[in-house]
């Protein structure tokens, strides 16, 4: 069986004042944590869903907007865990809340909401085979990684230009075996590395992972323009 968590408890501080709750913000007659919440709501296979809330305001908002979702069932589990400091924090707390027939997890931030049951299934599908896999999108920008020692008053730096070739700009869902992701968490609080990233737990187990291309655009919300994109795309 399958479960997902839906990372909520972002702050979003780069949104700015003038967006209170970047994933409740309106886009079109919807908003980022409804569309991330239907889609797997719509997903069969998904058994349980754990939403990561950042405060009691924000949680009872999220349970008026799982109401509003036609898509949840009375067969879909849905539970409300409070979110922690960073994001691996909040994926842990997720994982804890997870019942114990489901064996394979989708870890989600909900600040994606362009995120579709078609591509879910692809997820299930490759996780079902012990596949550690998450969405990705191939770099198209030249980045640079910086060599040089921080100092804000000397603008000059040293940098290295790597081949983008070999890169890959990570997305959300990640999935893995339940019991894979709580180890690689574990080890990652052991070694004290903050991970930022799923598939990084993974990799802390030396498994070898997958990257799905989605195929279309699966943008997270960060700035204002970030909100104007999704709208943009969703309107063409």
């Amino acid at each position: 069986m399958h479960s997902a968590i839906l990372l909520a408890a972002g702050l979003g501080t780069r949104m700015g004042k003038s967006v209170k709750d970047k994933i409740l913000a309106p886009i079109g007659h919807s908003n980022a944590f409804r569309m991330s919440f239907s889609a797997f709501s719509r997903t069969k296979e998904i058994s349980s869903i754990i939403i990561v809330y950042r405060d009691n305001e924000q949680k009872k908002i999220l349970q008026n907007e799982v109401q509003l979702t036609s898509h949840s069932t009375s067969a879909l589990k849905i539970s409300f865990v409070k979110g922690g400091e960073q994001r691996s924090d909040s994926v842990r707390n997720g994982l804890r809340a997870i019942p114990d027939v489901c064996q394979y997890t989708h870890i989600h931030d909900c600040a994606r909401p362009m995120i579709r049951s078609a591509t879910i299934q692809k997820l299930i599908s490759e996780v079902e085979n012990m596949n550690p896999v998450a969405l990705a999108h191939p770099a198209v920008n030249t980045i640079r990684k910086d060599l040089s020692v921080t100092d804000d008053i000397n603008p000059m730096r040293v940098t290295e230009t790597l081949n983008r070739n070999e890169l890959w700009e990570m997305e959300t869902p990640q999935s893995a075996p339940k019991s894979w992701l709580i180890k690689g968490y574990h080890k990652a609080q052991e070694l004290n590395i903050r991970v930022t990233d799923d598939m990084h737990a993974m990799e802390l187990l030396s498994k070898k992972i997958i990257l799905i291309n989605p195929g279309y655009p699966n943008p997270k919300i960060t700035n204002l323009n970030d909100l104007r994109l999704i709208k943009f795309l969703l309107d063409s």
